[in-house]
C-alpha cells in the first residue's frame, strides 16, 4: 500500500527535476525578453529564478530593471536595494537606482545617496551625475544642478541624454536660447533623439508656442508610440485646451504595453477626473500609490479625486505627504491651500499660501484662493486685495473679475448699506456679461448662486433659462429650477422640475432630495423613505443617498435600529466610505450604545487606518468606554497622523481637562488653535478653562474677538450666552441669543432663547417667539421638540404635551415621541395612553424607554401585576440601568408591596454617588 502510494510522489519529483530550467537559462530567457521590451515576461523569469536561489544578485539586479521598464518604481527600488547588498556591480546598479528615485519623486534620496558617490565607469558616471542635476533642480538648487550637469556632459560629450539634461538647466537657468541652441545641434546630428525632440516641445511650450511644439510631441509619438513623456505632455496640453476629445483619443490610443504600466493607468486616472468622474479616478489611482507611493503627479491625482468625492481627510492625508516630499512645489502648495479652502478653514488656508504671497511668486490662482480664504474669514479690504492683484496679474482673465465681483456681492450681503448695495448691483451686472460671453456653465452658476444669495429669485430664473441649452442634457438646471421653487413655495413647479431633472439622470440625488423636502412638507414622510429606499436600491454605489436616508429615518423619529441598518448596510456595501463609517458610529453614540460604537470604531480604524476623522472616533469611544489610558494613546497618534488638525490635541486638552490638569489642558489647547485657529471646539475649551480658573472678562474678550472675525458664525454668541447665563446676567444672555437666531445658520440657538427667555420668567415672550419661529421655519422638527422638553422640565405637563402631540402628528411613528406622549397622557389622566404605548412597542418591542413607560402606564390604570412583571423584566434585559429599578420601587409603592419597595430602594442607596437620583431614594426609604 505504501509503494503505490508513494510511487507517484517519486514520478512528480523527478518529472519535476527534468524540467527545471538552470539559473542560467533563466537569466538568459529574461535578458532577451527585456530586449524584446517584454518587462512583465522578463519579470516572470526572473522571479522564477529566485524562487530558485534568492541570493542570485544578478537576478535580483535584472529584476529592478524589468520592473522599472514596466512602471514598478516602488518594486524597483526593493530589488536594485537587494542587489546592492547582495554585491551586484555598483557601476551598473548606481544608474538604475538613480533614475527609479528621481521617477518616483524621490530627489531628496538621489541628492543624499548619490552625491559623494564616484564610479569607475565614465557612463555609469555620467549617468548619476545626470540624475543628481534632475534632482537638484526638482529642489530648486540651479548652482548644483548645472554643476552635476558640466559634469556629466564632461564625461559623455556625445551622449544624447547628458546634453539634454545640459540643455534643461540652461532652461532652468532662462537660457531658452542657448537650450534650444544645443537641442537644434543635437537633432540636426541626430533627428531621431527623442528625448531632445521631447525637451524642445518643452521649450516652445514655455513660450507659449503650441502651435509649434505639438507636432515635435506628435513626432516622439510617432518616433515611439511606447513614450510615456509625450503623451503626457499632450494630455497636459489637451486638458489646458479643454479638449476633452483630444484627451480622450490619446488615452485610449495608448499601446496596450503602455496602457498596462501604471503611468498608463495613471493617464487614465487623469483623464477620468478630467470628465469628472471621481470614482473612477480614484479606482485607477488608489492601488498604484502601492507602486508608486511618492509619485508626485499620483499623489496630486488621488487627493483630487478623494476631495472631488468629498472625502476630505483622505486627501489631506495625500496632500500632507506630498508636501513634506517637495515643500516648494508651488502647484502642489496651492493644491493643499484649495483643499483648506474646501473644509472651511481659511486661517490655514492663508497659511499654506503665506510663503507664495510673501516670496513676490504668487500666481494670479494662488491670489484667488486667498482672496476667498479672506472673503470666508470677513476681511473684505485684503480679499479685494488679493482679486485685484489676480486681476493685474491676468487683466483679461473672466475668473479674476469674477472673483471681484462675488466679493463686492458677499460684502453686500455682511454689510448692507447703499454704497455697498450699488457696487453689488454693478457686480451682478458684470457677472452676467461674463456669463454671457463664456461658452461653459461655471459663471451662469456663479450668477445664479448670487441671485439666490439676494433672494432674486425672478432673476435667478431667468439666468437658469440661459444656463440650460449651455447644459443640454444635465439634471443641473432642472435641479436648481426645483431648489428655487421651493424658496418660492411653489410646490407644483417644484416638483415638476425636480422629475425632469430625474428624467434627464434617474441618479441624480439632489433631484431626490427635493422631491423628498416637498413630501416632508406636505407631513408625508413615509413617501418621504420610500422614495429615499427606492432610490438606494437602484443606486447600490450611492453612499450620499444612504446617509441622507438615515438622517431621514432619525428626523422622524423612525426606530433606531432601522437607522443602524441603513448606516451598517452601507458599511457593507462600501467598506472603504468613511462617511459611512463615521455616520454608524455617531448614531450608536447618540442612541447610547457604547460598546456598540466602540466596535464599529475599532472595525472602522483597521479598514482605513489613515482617517483621522476615525481615529478620532475611535479615540472618542474608548474614552467613552471608560478606557482614559487607551484614549490619549490613539489621541497621541491622531496628532503624528494629522498634526495640522486640531482633532487630536483637542483630544488630548479634553482628557486632561477632566483630569484637572489645566496647565496641560491649556497646552493642548493652543496647539489645537496653532493647528486650526478657527477651531470652534478648541476655543469652546479654552474659554471653559478661562472661566474656571475665574478668568471669565478674558473668556468674553476671547469671544468678542471672534464675533468681529466671524460675523456670521453662531458659536460665539451662544458661548457668550452661556457665560452670561452662568453669571445669572439673564438678560445679556438673551441679548447674544438673539443676535444668533437671526444669521442664516444659527445652529441651537432658537431653542436655547425659548429656555433662557423662561428662566428669566419672560414666558409671554418665549411663547411669543415660538410662533413666531415655527411660522417661518415650519419645517424645523428640532426646535419644537426642544421647546416641548424645557416645557416639561420645568414641570409645565399640559404646555409639554400639546407640543408633543402636534411632533406626533407631523412623526407618528416616532418612538421618543410616542414614549413622551403616553407618559404625558398617563401622568395627566388623558385617555389612551395604554394603546399608544402598545402601538409603540408592536413598531419596536425592545424600546426600554417606552418598556418603562408602559409599566407606568399600566400601574396609574391599577393593573400592578402586568406593570410589575413589565419592569422586572425590563431590569432582567438591562441590568445596569438603576433608573429602571427606581420606577419599580415607585410602581411597588402603589401597589402597596412595601417591603419589595424598601428592598428595590436599599440596592440603590448602596450605589452611592454612582447614582445621581440619590436624594429621590433617600426621600422614599423615609416614606416607608
Amino acid at each position: 500500500m505504501k509503494t503505490r502510494h508513494f510511487a507517484p510522489l517519486l514520478l512528480v519529483a523527478a518529472l519535476a527535476a527534468c524540467g527545471q530550467r538552470s539559473e542560467q537559462d533563466l537569466l538568459a530567457a529574461a535578458q532577451k525578453r527585456l530586449e524584446q521590451k517584454d518587462a512583465s515576461g522578463a519579470a516572470i523569469e526572473l522571479k522564477n529564478l529566485l524562487q530558485q536561489n534568492p541570493e542570485n544578485a544578478s537576478g535580483r539586479h535584472l529584476l529592478g530593471k524589468a520592473l522599472l521598464e514596466a512602471g514598478d518604481l516602488a518594486g524597483a527600488e526593493v530589488e536594485l536595494r537587494k542587489a546592492w547588498e547582495l554585491g551586484a556591480p555598483r557601476d551598473q546598479l548606481a544608474p538604475l537606482l538613480a533614475q527609479t528615485l528621481l521617477q518616483s519623486g524621490q530627489s531628496r534620496k538621489v541628492i543624499g545617496e548619490f552625491s559623494d558617490q564616484s564610479f569607475s565607469d565614465p557612463v555609469a558616471m555620467s549617468s548619476v551625475q545626470q540624475s543628481l542635476a534632475l534632482a537638484f533642480l526638482a529642489q530648486g538648487n540651479l548652482t548644483e544642478a548645472k554643476a552635476a550637469a558640466g559634469r556629466a556632459l564632461a564625461l559623455q560629450p556625445e551622449s544624447v541624454d547628458a546634453v539634454v539634461v545640459s540643455a534643461r538647466t540652461k532652461l532652468a537657468a532662462g537660457f531658452p536660447d542657448e537650450a534650444l541652441a544645443a537641442l537644434d545641434q543635437l537633432i540636426l546630428k541626430n533627428p531621431k533623439a527623442v528625448k531632445a525632440l521631447m525637451l524642445k516641445a518643452e521649450v516652445l511650450l514655455t513660450r507659449g508656442k503650441m502651435e509649434e511644439a505639438e507636432p515635435l510631441l506628435r513626432e516622439v509619438l510617432t518616433l515611439d508610440p511606447n513614450s510615456y513623456d509625450a503623451r503626457s505632455l499632450l494630455l497636459r496640453m489637451a486638458f489646458g485646451n479643454q479638449k476633452l476629445d483630444v484627451a480622450t483619443k490619446l488615452v485610449e490610443e495608448m499601446p496596450p504595453a503602455v496602457a498596462k504600466k501604471p503611468q498608463g493607468r495613471f493617464m487614465q486616472g487623469q483623464l477620468a477626473l478630467a470628465k469628472g468622474d471621481a470614482a473612477k479616478a480614484k479606482e485607477l489611482a488608489v492601488p498604484l500609490l502601492k507602486v508608486m507611493p511618492n509619485y508626485l503627479p499620483l499623489l496630486r491625482l488621488a487627493a483630487g479625486a478623494h476631495q472631488q468625492l468629498g472625502e476630505i481627510a483622505d486627501a489631506e492625508n495625500l496632500l500632507n505627504q506630498a508636501i513634506k516630499l517637495a515643500p516648494d512645489d508651488l502647484a502642489l502648495r496651492r493644491q493643499f491651500a484649495g483643499l483648506q479652502l474646501q473644509r472651511r478653514a481659511p486661517a490655514k488656508t492663508l497659511e499654506t499660501l503665506r510663503p507664495l504671497i510673501e516670496s513676490g511668486k504668487a500666481d494670479a490662482e494662488s491670489l484667488l484662493l486667498a482672496g476667498k480664504a479672506q472673503l470666508m474669514q470677513g476681511n473684505f479690504e485684503a480679499a479685494d486685495q488679493a482679486f485685484g492683484a489676480a486681476a493685474k496679474l491676468r487683466p483679461d482673465d473672466a475668473k479674476t473679475s469674477a472673483a471681484l465681483a462675488l466679493s463686492a456681492i458677499v460684502r453686500d450681503s455682511a454689510a448692507p448699506g447703499a454704497a455697498n448695495r450699488a457696487k453689488a448691483d454693478a457686480a451682478i451686472a458684470q457677472l452676467r456679461d461674463i456669463a454671457a460671453k463664456d461658452s461653459g456653465s461655471n459663471y451662469d452658476l456663479m450668477l445664479i448662486n448670487a441671485l439666490l444669495r439676494r433672494n432674486e429669485l425672478p432673476a435667478a430664473l431667468t439666468a437658469l433659462d440661459k444656463l440650460a441649452p449651455k447644459m443640454k442634457g444635465s439634471p443641473v438646471p432642472d435641479g436648481l429650477r426645483g431648489r428655487i421653487h421651493l424658496v418660492r413655495k411653489d410646490n407644483a413647479a417644484a416638483q415638476a422640475a425636480f422629475e425632469a431633472a430625474l428624467k434627464a439622470d434617474a441618479g441624480y440625488l439632489p433631484a431626490v432630495l427635493g422631491l423628498v423636502t416637498l413630501d416632508m412638507q406636505a407631513n408625508r414622510p413615509e413617501p418621504a423613505i420610500k422614495r429615499l429606499e427606492a432610490f438606494v436600491a437602484a443606486q447600490q454605489h450611492s453612499p450620499q443617498a444612504r446617509l441622507a436616508l438615515a438622517d431621514l429615518l432619525a428626523q422622524t423619529r423612525a426606530p433606531l435600529d432601522k437607522v443602524t441598518e441603513v448606516l451598517a448596510a452601507g458599511v457593507r456595501e462600501e467598506p472603504t466610505e468613511p462617511a459611512l463609517r463615521m455616520a454608524l458610529i455617531d448614531h450608536q453614540l447618540r442612541a447610547g450604545d457604547v460598546a456598540k460604537a466602540a466596535q464599529s470604531a475599532q472595525e472602522a480604524a483597521a479598514a482605513l487606518p489613515q482617517n483621522p476623522d476615525l481615529l478620532e472616533r475611535l479615540a472618542r469611544t474608548q474614552l467613552a468606554s471608560g478606557d482614559k489610558a487607551q484614549s490619549a494613546k490613539t489621541y497621541t497618534r491622531l496628532t503624528v497622523l494629522a498634526p495640522t488638525r486640531a482633532q487630536g490635541w483637542l483630544g488630548l486638552a479634553q482628557l486632561r481637562f477632566m483630569e484637572k490638569d489645566d496647565a496641560g489642558a491649556e497646552r493642548e489647547v493652543k496647539r489645537a488653535l496653532e493647528a486650526e485657529p478657527g477651531s470652534m471646539a478648541a476655543q469652546r475649551l479654552q474659554i471653559q478653562l478661562a472661566a474656571r480658573q475665574g478668568r471669565v472678562d478674558e473668556a468674553l474678550a476671547s469671544l468678542r474677538e471672534r464675533q468681529k472675525k466671524y460675523p456670521q458664525e453662531a458659536f460665539a454668541l451662544i458661548a457668550e450666552a452661556e457665560i452670561e447665563a452662568g453669571r445669572q446676567h439673564a438678560d445679556a444672555s438673551v441679548a447674544a441669543l438673539r443676535k444668533a437666531v437671526v444669521l442664516r445658520e444659527p445652529a441651537d440657538a432658537p431653542a436655547r432663547l425659548f429656555a433662557m427667555l423662561m428662566v428669566a420668567k419672560k414666558r409671554d415672550e418665549a411663547l411669543a417667539f415660538e410662533t413666531q419661529w415655527m411660522a417661518s421655519h415650519p419645517q424645523d422638527l428640532g426646535f419644537p421638540a426642544a421647546v416641548a422638553d424645557v416645557l416639561l422640565g420645568r414641570g409645565d405637563m399640559d404646555a409639554a404635551l400639546t407640543r408633543y402631540e402636534a411632533l406626533l402628528k407631523r412623526s407618528p411613528d416616532a418612538l421618543a415621541v410616542i414614549n413622551n406622549v403616553a407618559w404625558l397622557r398617563s401622568k395627566t389622566g388623558k385617555p389612551e395612553a395604554r394603546a399608544l404605548a402598545e402601538r409603540g412597542l408592536k413598531l419596536n418591542p425592545d424600546y426600554a424607554p417606552l418598556r418603562d413607560t408602559y409599566a407606568t402606564v399600566l400601574a396609574n390604570e391599577k393593573d400592578f401585576s402586568k406593570a410589575i412583571s413589565t419592569q422586572r423584566q425590563l431590569i432582567s434585559d438591562q441590568p445596569d440601568q438603576p433608573a429602571y429599578k427606581l420606577n419599580l420601587a415607585q410602581i411597588l409603592i402603589q401597589s402597596g408591596d412595601k417591603p419589595a419597595a424598601k428592598a428595590e430602594l436599599e440596592g440603590l442607596a448602596k450605589l452611592g454617588k454612582k447614582f445621581p437620583q440619590q436624594a429621590q431614594v433617600e426621600a422614599l426609604l423615609k416614606t416607608l
